[in-house]
C-alpha cells in the first residue's frame, strides 16, 4: 500500500509498505480519503531540503534552537551533528482524519462489520495511507448519504466542536470566531447548525467571502472594521458571550481582541496556537474565562480511552471525542451542517508532494485538500499479501560468515542505538527484513537500511530462510509469545529487556531454547559497559562484597511500559540492574527483600530492594522515579576487599584503594555495542571477553522483579527457587 510521511528535513515521501496488523479491539480500513490539516501539517513542511529544511524549522522555533544548543554544550559539536544528520533522515508517519471502508473487525463484540463505511480519527491511526487500524473509539461508522468526502472531516470538526463545548453554550447566545481557516470555517458552519447567532472575522477577504455565505455569520476583514464598535453597535453595547480563537499566530492580539469583544463574564475558547500574553486588566474588569480546547475531546491522550477502548460514563462525561465524532457525523446527515465548499481540492495519493505544495503557499482560497486512494473495495486476498514487500536484492554479495538478522520491531530505540550499531558491525550482520506491527516504521527502517523484507507479520521474517536471526524490540508483552515462536522457527534470538513478564513464560523460553539448541540472548547491556567492567575487575572475584546502585529514572507516569499490561516499569526496565547485580557478584541470589515506595503495586516502581548471594555478598538497588531528572540516572558503588569503586551515570570513575581508570573516549558508553559484538560471536561459537545474558539470566531477573513485588506486598523475604510456584504473578488485581 501506499502512505505519506515527513522526512527529517519537513519533506513529504511517499513509501510502499506494508498493510499493518490489528491491534485488539479494532478494525482495519481501507481509506477512501484522508484530509491534509492546512494548518498543524503546513507548518511540518518546509519549503527546502535537505539542510536547508532543518534549518527553516529549527530557525522558526527558539525552542529548537535552545535544544540544539544544549546538545553541542553537552555531547559537543561532532555528535550533535551527527544527531542533526539522523533526524534529517528519519521520517514520520503523518495524518489524523480519513474516511473508508472496513476490511477486517477483530472480533464480533465490536460495532462494526466488513463493508461499513466508517470515518477514522487519531494521530498514528487515521494515517495518510491507503489502509488504517482504528480503534473503536477512534471510529464511528457513517450515516447514510453522508460522503465519505465529507466524513473525512471528522477529526477536525472534534476538533471544532470541542472548542465550541468548552464556551458551554445557552440557547440564543452571540459567539464570534477569530481566524476563518479551515477549523474556523468548521466553527462557524457547527454554530450555524446548531442555532447560534455568528460573527467572524479573518485578515484573509477569501475566507471572509466564504464564512459570510453561511445564513446565520455575519462576517468582516479584520483590517478594514473597527471589530470592537462594530460588535458593539450590533449587540446594544453588551458585547459576545463567547468568542473561538481559532488563528494561528505568535501575536497575542487575537486572544486580547477576544477580551474586548466578550460581554462582562463572557468566555473565551482557544483552539488554535496562538499568543497567550494575556491582558490581566481586561480579564479582570469584566471577569472573563479563558479555557484552552484540548484537540478532539474527552479521552484524546488516554491510551486506556484510545487504545484499549474503555470508554467514559455518559453520566460523568457527556462528551467524549468519540461521542464529538458521532455528533458531527448526525450533523451532517441532518442536512444542517454542509461542508461541500470546504472540500474544494482532491489529489491522488501518487501526487501528494504537489497537494503540500498547495498548502504551503498558503493560499486564502484553499481549505480542504483531501488526499484520494480510489473508491473501489480492495478484494480479500489483497490485504493477506500487502503485509509483506519482498524486494530484489541488490548486487551486494553476501559473506558466508555474515548473519543475516531481521529486526522485529522498529520504535525508536531499534532506530536510535540498534541500527546505527548494526550498521557499523557490517563483517557480523546484515540487517535483511524488517517487521512492525503497522507496516510504515517497518517501511521507513528497511528504506534506510536497504532490507529485501519488510512486513507488518513477523512472522513472515520466522518462516524466511534467509534470516539467521532475529532482534525482538517490540513493546514488553509481546516479547515472550515472539521469542518463543523464533525458537520454534529455528531462529537465534537477541531479545530486550525483559525477555519476558511473567515466571511461566521465562522458563517457557529456557526450556524451548535447549529443546531448539539456538541461542537467546537479553538486552542486558550494562555489564558490557566499559565503566561497570572496569569496577567488576578493581573490586575482585572473591571475598564478601556489597554492591549499591540508585537508579532515579524520572516521571513516568505516562510512559506505555508502566501499565500492568506491560508488566510495570520496574519489571521493564529494573530487570537490567538486578541482572547487573547478578552479572558484577558472579552468582545466583538465594533471596530478596524489597520494600515499595507507596502501596505496592505492578504500576509502582519506587522500591528497595535487597539480594542476598550465597557467599555472603549483598546488593541493594534503589529504583525511583521521585527524585529530579537533573541528578542523573545511574549511580553505582562497590565495596570489597577494601577497595571502593564507584561511577556516576557513565560520566565520572574513581577508585579508592586500588589504582583503576577508564579512558575518557570510554566514557558514557552503556554496552550497546559490546552486547551485540558478543551475540555475534556466540552465534559464530566465538569466545568473548564478557559473557552475554542467555535465557536463564533473563529468568533470574524476572524472578528477583516478581520476588521483589511480593516481599514488599507481603513485608517479608522471598527464597529463591525457579521450579515451585512460591512467587505469584502478582498484579494490581
Amino acid at each position: 500500500m501506499k502512505q505519506l510521511f515527513l522526512s527529517g528535513s519537513g519533506q513529504i515521501e511517499v513509501f510502499e509498505v506494508p498493510i499493518p496488523q490489528r491491534l485488539p479491539d479494532s478494525i482495519l480500513v481501507h481509506n477512501t480519503h484522508s484530509l491534509i490539516s492546512t494548518g498543524t501539517e503546513a507548518s511540518a513542511v518546509t519549503q527546502h531540503d535537505g539542510l536547508m529544511g532543518f534549518y527553516e524549522k529549527a530557525r522558526q522555533s527558539g525552542q529548537h534552537v535552545g535544544r540544539i544548543w544544549s546538545m553541542v554544550q553537552t555531547l559537543g559539536v561532532k555528535q550533535t551533528w551527527s544527531a542533526v544528520q539522523k533526524k534529517l533522515h528519519d521520517h514520520t508517519m503523518i495524518g489524523y482524519s480519513s474516511a473508508g471502508y472496513v476490511v477486517e473487525v477483530d472480533n464480533d463484540k465490536l460495532p462494526f462489520s466488513v463493508g461499513d463505511r466508517v470515518a477514522c480519527m487519531g494521530t498514528g491511526f487515521a494515517n495518510h495511507a491507503e489502509y488504517v487500524v482504528a480503534p473503536r473509539n477512534l471510529a464511528h461508522i457513517i450515516p447514510e448519504g453522508v460522503s465519505l468526502e465529507a466524513a473525512s472531516f471528522g477529526a477536525l470538526g472534534c476538533i471544532a466542536l470541542q472548542g465550541i463545548r468548552r464556551l458551554e453554550l445557552t440557547p440564543g447566545e452571540r459567539i464570534g470566531v477569530i481566524g476563518l481557516g479551515l477549523i474556523g470555517q468548521l466553527c462557524v458552519r457547527i454554530l450555524d447548525a446548531m442555532g447560534y447567532q455568528v460573527f467572524g472575522t479573518d485578515l484573509a477577504p477569501e475566507r471572509v467571502a466564504l464564512a459570510d455565505q453561511v445564513d446565520s455569520v455575519t462576517a468582516w476583514r479584520l483590517d478594514s472594521t473597527d471589530s470592537i464598535s462594530y460588535i458593539s453597535s450590533i449587540t446594544n453595547s453588551i458585547g459576545l458571550d463567547g468568542v473561538i480563537v481559532s488563528a494561528a499566530t505568535e501575536s497575542d492580539e487575537p486572544v486580547n481582541l477576544a477580551f474586548d469583544m466578550c460581554r462582562q463574564r463572557g468566555r473565551v475558547s482557544v483552539i488554535g496556537d496562538v499568543g497567550l500574553g494575556l491582558s490581566r486588566d481586561k480579564m479582570y474588569r469584566k471577569e472573563l474565562e479563558l479555557r484552552i480546547s484540548c484537540s478532539y475531546g474527552p479521552g484524546r491522550y488516554d491510551p486506556e480511552y484510545e487504545i484499549n477502548g474503555r470508554d467514559y460514563p455518559n453520566g460523568y462525561v457527556r462528551w467524549t471525542e468519540h461521542r464529538n465524532l458521532e455528533y458531527f457525523l448526525k450533523l451532517l446527515h441532518s442536512g444542517r451542517l454542509n461542508i461541500d465548499p470546504l472540500a474544494n481540492v482532491h489529489f491522488p495519493v501518487e501526487q501528494a508532494k504537489e497537494a503540500y505544495h498547495l498548502i504551503k503557499g498558503r493560499d486564502p482560497r484553499t481549505f480542504g485538500v483531501l488526499i484520494d486512494y480510489g473508491s473501489v473495495q480492495p478484494p480479500p486476498d489483497e490485504v493477506s499479501q500487502g503485509r509483506t514487500i519482498h524486494s530484489t536484492p541488490g548486487p551486494h554479495i553476501i559473506e558466508r560468515d555474515v548473519i543475516r538478522l531481521g529486526l522485529i520491531g522498529a520504535g525508536g530505540y531499534t532506530r536510535g542505538v540498534h541500527v546505527p550499531i548494526l550498521q557499523k558491525l557490517t563483517g557480523i550482520f546484515e540487517i535483511h527484513g524488517v517487521a512492525s506491527r503497522s507496516g510504515g516504521t517497518a517501511a521507513i527502517l528497511a528504506k534506510q537500511t536497504h532490507a529485501s523484507i519488510v512486513t507488518s507479520d513477523y512472522r513472515e521474517l520466522l518462516t524466511s530462510d534467509d534470516i539467521d536471526a532475529v532482534l525482538v524490540t517490540t513493546r514488553h508483552a509481546d516479547h515472550a509469545e515472539i521469542t518463543l515462536a523464533a525458537l520454534e522457527a529455528g531462529k537465534h534470538v537477541f531479545v530486550e529487556k525483559p525477555m519476558a513478564i511473567t515466571l511461566s513464560d521465562s522458563r517457557k523460553i529456557v526450556e524451548a531454547a535447549e529443546k531448539y539448541k539456538r541461542i537467546v540472548r537479553v538486552g542486558f547491556n550494562r555489564r558490557f559497559s566499559p565503566m561497570l567492567q572496569a569496577m567488576k575487575k578493581a573490586i575482585g572475584p572473591n571475598g564478601i562484597r556489597m554492591v549499591s546502585v540508585r537508579v532515579n529514572i524520572g516521571d513516568i507516569s505516562d510512559h506505555w511500559s508502566n501499565t500492568e499490561a506491560e508488566g510495570g516499569r520496574l519489571l521493564g526496565e529494573g530487570v537490567h540492574f538486578f541482572d547487573f547485580c547478578n552479572w558484577f557478584l558472579d552468582a545466583e541470589p538465594i533471596s530478596v527483600q524489597a520494600v515499595a515506595g507507596g502501596v505496592p503495586s505492578i504500576t509502582n516502581p519506587n522500591a528497595m530492594i535487597m539480594i542476598r548471594y550465597p557467599d555472603g555478598s549483598t546488593a541493594q538497588v534503589i529504583y525511583t522515579t521521585l527524585g529530579h531528572a537533573n541528578l542523573g540516572k545511574e549511580y553505582f558503588e562497590a565495596f570489597g576487599n577494601g577497595r571502593t569503586l564507584r561511577s556516576d551515570d557513565y560520566r565520572s570513575f574513581e577508585a579508592f584503594g586500588i589504582s583503576a581508570s577508564v579512558s575518557r573516549r570510554r566514557r558514557g558508553d552503556k554496552g550497546q555495542r559490546g552486547i551485540l559484538e558478543e551475540f555475534g560471536a556466540a552465534l559464530r561459537n566465538q569466545s568473548y571477553a564478557t559473557p552475554g545474558a542467555d535465557a536463564r539470566a533473563g529468568l533470574l531477573s524476572t524472578w528477583i522483579a516478581r520476588a521483589a513485588y511480593q516481599s514488599a506486598a507481603q513485608n517479608t523475604p522471598v527464597s529463591f527457587t525457579l521450579e515451585s510456584q512460591t512467587v505469584q504473578e502478582l498484579s494490581d488485581g
